[in-house]
């Protein structure tokens, strides 16, 4: 099982003590979303003019950046917006190719006040068939994140109906979907052709919040996402999302969730 932690369970770690946390629990990847207090890791030394030494470090120990997590967002009315969503995913597509990272995340986005479904869903697939092309030369391809508008299996495969697979794709943030009312089983048999990767976190619902929680604490039924992928043969990478950057006074500390996370994930293979 091919296991990868996002970074935004440990913000305040350096590259280094995310190196070391993976490396000692069993984990072979890390998918970046920010680093310290830069949320995106393009703008860091660490991924410009120091990238050999960070590639050396991350190499030497085995590790892959299965994906880099964006802020790309592609319902972006204002084209000045827009411009600065393309910037970003020029930069990222760049980093990508020199990492060897073959995917890259996207965000559909909210339906903003005044543009109706259909024009939104154009503006989706217009922007993304522009990310598509930034991407290919680069060696790497979008995965729509179900998450926003495009929580739904119906609402991403509209969006990603005219795509072929080896284009744009989809990563499946497992408690989107369940949150929005689907089953792990009805979410991946919806989406099976798409399915390219997998955000895993875990959550108990108070006052209407998701409370984070270590994986198996909260009320996900994640026994039943992976009988799921296991019946529609994903093979893919596996990764922790605890939200602890956005909720750092409730979500778990690294120290306990990273490598709760890989003997967590043991005990569902």
């Amino acid at each position: 099982m091919n296991l990868t932690i996002s970074t935004l369970a440990c913000p305040d770690w350096s590259l280094t003590q995310v190196i070391e946390a993976c490396v000692s629990a069993g984990v072979g990847g890390i998918d970046f979303r920010g680093l310290g207090a830069e949320i995106d890791v393009t703008r860091l030394p660490e991924f410009t003019v120091e990238l050999d030494q960070t590639l050396a470090q991350i190499n030497g120990h085995h590790l892959k950046i299965p994906c880099f997590n964006t802020s790309v967002t592609l319902i972006s009315p204002s084209a000045h917006r827009w411009q600065e969503m393309l910037d970003e995913a020029h930069r990222y597509a760049t980093l990508a190719g020199k990492t060897r990272t073959p995917y890259l995340r996207v965000f559909g986005g909210a339906l903003p006040k005044g543009i109706s479904h259909d024009e939104a869903l154009a503006m989706a697939a217009r922007h993304l068939r522009q990310i598509v092309k930034i991407c290919k030369p680069h060696g790497t391809q979008p995965l729509l994140e179900t998450h926003d508008a495009w929580s739904t299996s119906a609402s991403a495969r509209q969006l990603l109906h005219e795509f072929d697979p080896a284009d744009a794709a989809l990563l499946w943030d497992v408690e989107h979907t369940f949150r929005a009312g689907e089953s792990p089983r009805d979410t991946a048999e919806a989406l099976r052709r798409h399915i390219r990767h997998i955000h895993l976190k875990d959550s108990l619902t108070r006052d209407g919040k998701q409370v984070p929680k270590l994986l198996g604490e909260g009320d996900l039924p994640l026994a039943d996402v992976f009988k799921a992928l296991r019946g529609i043969g994903y093979d893919g990478w596996y990764c922790l999302e605890t939200e602890r950057r956005w909720h750092p006074e409730i979500a778990p500390a690294p120290e306990v969730s990273v490598p709760h996370f890989a003997r967590f994930m043991k005990t569902m293979v």
